[in-house]
């Protein structure tokens, strides 16, 4: 049922096009069935009615480093539709939604909550107790290890507990016209930001970020935002770091120096206040088993001042090995604060669709959004596994 009011925009067909998981490092276009109001709460549980959420039609969608570990995890299972990232208008609303209406454009955040529970409640959407059956916790695409629930890389998508989970954009034709920039409002520039907090960055603050990807790039931004004086991304990817420097960060190139070096050539000492893995054990480095180490986190922990905090953003795997490596002695001895987990991206959605559209943040310039047709998907996959300094964001 619909919003009181509007009727449903029509959709035709029974069928969308979507990016799906096609096997280990694989991606395809394929046809997928349109959603409906209904919901699968659990596996080998019949479908139920979904009268909170509401319906969709994709604006934007974006490809994330995220997904680039789906396509190698273990959950992945053939044919299930990718994504996490989605700016859309809402074509259909269920009987139970009032505060979201047809006609809307909104954001998504990656965090798939209820609104309901204790953590919800305590503004921890991104452990929510309602939402998966196997853990805390739960995202769109990424299997049935965080909840399930379908992705958002297609043409039309469901959002469950909408009057709780959507950001609606005040005035939509100014977020189409900002397309580039909302699109990053679910999952990186939230995440960024909720980083650049965990480290207490702050005005005349000097911060070390390892990553100069798209989420990197949003932290380095954020950071901006809260008022640092010095933001340093650290990477091995030359067209990163290009990048990083073309809009207004110092960046340092891992291979080609001591860390702590390039720092005090940058700020006139060897640490700073704040460090940022953007990275997660995806970083270059194993030990003598070939497990991967934790080369990131160790890097920001060499780098931070005594009594600092760092955080992570960056994914450590839970069902991953457990000795990565850290260097634990550091963080222990330097007595530095450190904060780390998925994001709450709702809690942020408000103050950073401000600082895009009153403010003029333009963050889409920030990471080198670059639009793509939905036809392309594959092959931005593989430009951003392979490295490209962009964020892809995909327009059906």
């Amino acid at each position: 049922m619909n919003a009181p009011g509007a009727g449903p925009l029509p959709v035709t067909g029974d069928a969308q096009r979507a990016v799906v998981y096609a096997g280990p490092g694989r991606v395809e276009l394929r046809e997928v069935a349109l959603p409906g109001l209904d919901v699968r709460p659990a596996p080998g549980v019949l479908p139920r009615r979904c009268d909170h959420g509401v319906i969709l039609r994709t604006l934007a969608t974006c490809v994330c480093g995220s997904d680039q570990h789906t396509l190698h995890g273990p959950g992945s299972a053939p044919g299930m539709v990718l994504g996490h990232e989605l700016t859309g208008v809402v074509i259909e609303a269920g009987r139970d939604v009032q505060r979201v209406r047809v006609g809307d454009v909104c954001s998504v955040p990656f965090n798939v909550a209820c609104g309901r529970c204790a953590n919800c409640r305590a503004g921890l959407t991104g452990h929510c107790l309602g939402v998966n059956p196997h853990r805390p916790g739960a995202t769109y695409g990424m299997g049935e290890g965080f909840g399930g629930w379908a992705g958002l890389q297609a043409e039309y998508a469901l959002v469950p507990y909408a009057d709780f989970n959507l950001y609606v954009f005040p005035d939509a034709d100014q977020a189409r016209e900002r397309l580039l920039d909302v699109a990053l409002l679910g999952d990186i520039l939230p995440t960024g930001y909720h980083a650049a907090k965990g480290a207490a960055v702050g005005p005349g603050a000097k911060v070390y970020i390892a990553g100069a990807g798209p989420v990197g790039l949003a932290c380095a931004a954020a950071c901006r935002l809260l008022g640092a004086a010095v933001v340093i991304l650290g990477d091995f990817n030359g067209e990163r770091l290009e990048h990083a420097r073309s809009v207004g960060f110092e960046a340092v190139d891992l291979a080609r120096g001591d860390l702590p070096e390039m720092v005090a050539d940058l700020t006139g000492r060897p640490f700073v206040d704040a460090g940022i893995d953007c990275v997660g054990a995806s970083a270059p480095g194993l030990d003598g088993d070939g497990v991967p180490l934790a080369a990131a986190l160790n890097d920001v922990v060499s780098v931070v001042r005594p009594g600092g905090a760092i955080a992570v953003p960056g994914v450590y795997s839970a069902a991953g090995p457990p000795a990565l490596g850290v260097n634990l002695g550091g963080i222990w001895s330097k007595a530095l604060t450190v904060s780390s987990g998925a994001t709450p991206a709702r809690r942020y959605q408000d103050e950073l669709a401000e600082a895009l559209l009153a403010g003029g943040l333009a963050i889409g310039d920030v990471v080198g959004a670059a639009p793509v047709s939905l036809d392309g998907a594959v092959e931005a996959y593989a430009r951003f596994g392979a490295g490209a300094g962009r964020k892809f964001v995909l327009i059906p």
